[in-house]
């Protein structure tokens, strides 16, 4: 089966227009960046485009010489109802500029604040891509109860926080995370019912590394040969995995429309709109 990122992203971006139909002024969504690479680019320009498609004025913002001042003029601005950092800022001490953010605008769920709230249910937001692996769990019934989950990757912005939304009482996976300097990363990934690959590297999962009949998740965006690839050797795994994800059209997909679902949440705690 193969795990279509993009009808379920879809079922959220339909869910939002009903809330935000007819409304007029609606806040803004800034994306503060500091000479962005090629990959945040297009990355800008995509949520750009998707939230012109649901009438939500998107603003690219780049940093000045006082970055920090202006997160704090964002957290005061009730035109604003969410910002993204781009990572990484080239220009700013990245994590001060991060404390800044007032974690009720964290879109992306990377303050401390977040992070550190996804332990006890307290989070105003966890991170995007993180969600949408549960996500894509969810809208396909596929229950990570009891099962074996290993996540190669450990970044903030997925493995850890995947990890976490993974152990929640309710959710009741048993995890395994594996980086860099872990050992038999192929044995682990073998012997689990659910892999997410969320490392960077094109193709990195093999065919042999994954047991038939388990549940496969690309989180990977990578270019290989100017075409966009995920961390999966898709090709050979999908000819014997139950379920997997495409790389495109899969957890990136829904990533983006629930950057935008954490956004009509805001203007939810906002009073703009009825919870």
């Amino acid at each position: 089966m193969i795990l279509d990122g993009k009808s379920v992203a879809e079922k959220t971006y339909s869910e939002i227009r009903e809330k935000i139909e007819g409304m007029v002024s609606l806040p803004s969504l800034v994306l503060l960046c500091d000479e962005p690479d090629s990959s945040n680019k297009t990355y800008m320009k995509s949520i750009v485009k998707q939230g012109e498609k649901l009438g939500i004025n998107v603003v690219i913002e780049n940093t000045g010489e006082d970055p920090i001042a202006q997160v704090h003029r964002m957290n005061s601005d009730p035109s604003i109802a969410g910002v993204m950092i781009m990572h990484p800022l080239k220009n700013a001490d990245e994590k001060s500029v991060l404390a800044a953010l007032d974690p009720s605008k964290d879109l992306e769920g990377r303050t401390v604040s977040n992070l550190g709230g996804i332990v006890n249910d307290e989070e105003f937001f966890a991170p995007p891509t993180a969600e949408a692996v549960m996500e894509m769990l969810f809208q396909y019934d596929i229950n990570p109860k009891g099962r074996d989950v290993t996540i190669v990757g450990r970044s903030n912005t997925v493995g850890k926080p995947l990890a976490l939304l993974l152990l929640k009482k309710g959710v009741d996976a048993t995890v395994t995370v594996c980086h860099s300097r872990s050992r038999d990363i192929a044995e682990k990934t073998f012997n689990s019912d659910i892999v997410v690959s969320a490392v960077g590297i094109a193709k990195f999962l093999k065919r042999e590394m994954v047991r038939p009949g388990s549940i496969v998740i690309d989180v990977g965006i990578n270019f290989l040969d100017g075409k966009l690839v995920g961390d999966v050797d898709y090709d050979e795994v999908s000819q014997i995995a139950a379920a997997i994800t495409p790389v495109p059209g899969g957890v990136g997909s829904v990533t983006t429309a629930l950057l935008f679902k954490h956004y009509l949440k805001s203007l939810e705690r906002m009073g703009r709109i009825a919870r």
